[in-house]
């Protein structure tokens, strides 16, 4: 049965991120949690996240390594403070974790629906002080991208940029955070097994998300996704 569950999951985050393009960990944490422990789901997704990206990378080819240059710092404060998160989400209640994963999902829902629009510049201090929030994010919960899609949207980032630096950041992020997990004796074979089993299904989901895009009515589709966000990020406060 459990195995049911995980593909299951599987199938519904590929095919999410596939016709969407919302980030896996939004869907897949508040649904893990409820069967694992919030520790080993943020191993699980971390590491799913890190093979997802690089095979998706050959579909959008949109890693550049020179985009590394410009936002080392943003991957510094994000790969620190992820280690930081790492080794608290064993000192935090379990209640603490989900109300802190409610919160990345409302943010990313408020960021996705309104139209509110904030200016600021993209310096060493705005990158340094998104990878602290993306960091701990990414080490408490596994979700790391509120606050860079933030951060992209109010420098004005076109969407070229967008797409390219979101995708440097994330693999270079989730590549640091797999040898920040390895050095710290995360990882064992169930963990293992539960990822590559969830990646395996959730590719074939992408795949398929791709192909209903097409046909598909994105916003129908983005708005329903919203609701269901909504939803889960309030079942993680209430139970």
């Amino acid at each position: 049965m459990e195995l049911v569950y995980l593909a299951l999951i599987g199938l519904f985050v590929g095919l999410v991120k596939g016709t969407s393009g919302f980030g896996s960990s939004l869907v897949a944490f508040p649904l893990l949690i409820f069967f694992y422990p919030e520790s080993e789901v943020v191993i699980m997704m971390i590491t799913f996240n890190v093979i997802l990206n690089t095979l998706l990378l050959f579909e959008n080819k949109a890693f550049e390594f020179g985009n590394l240059k410009k936002i080392w710092v943003l991957t510094l404060f994000g790969a620190l403070a992820t280690l930081f998160g790492l080794y608290i989400i064993g000192e935090l209640e379990s209640q603490v974790i989900k109300y802190i994963a409610a919160a990345l999902i409302f943010f990313a829902v408020i960021n996705k629906v309104t139209n509110i629009k904030f200016r600021i510049k993209d310096n060493p201090l705005t990158q340094a002080i998104t990878g602290i929030f993306s960091g701990l994010g990414n080490g408490v919960a596994s979700i790391d991208g509120p606050p860079v899609v933030f951060f992209l949207t109010s420098v004005g980032a076109d969407k070229a940029k967008f797409k390219n630096t979101l995708a440097t950041y994330f693999l270079t992020l989730g590549v640091i955070s797999v040898v920040i997990l390895i050095s710290l004796g995360k990882y064992n074979s169930v963990i293992l097994y539960n990822t590559l089993f969830v990646t395996l299904f959730a590719m074939v989901g992408v795949i398929a998300g791709m192909h209903i895009s097409k046909r598909l009515n994105e916003q129908t589709f983005s708005k329903l996704i919203v609701i269901l966000l909504v939803i889960l990020g309030f079942s993680m406060i209430i139970w």
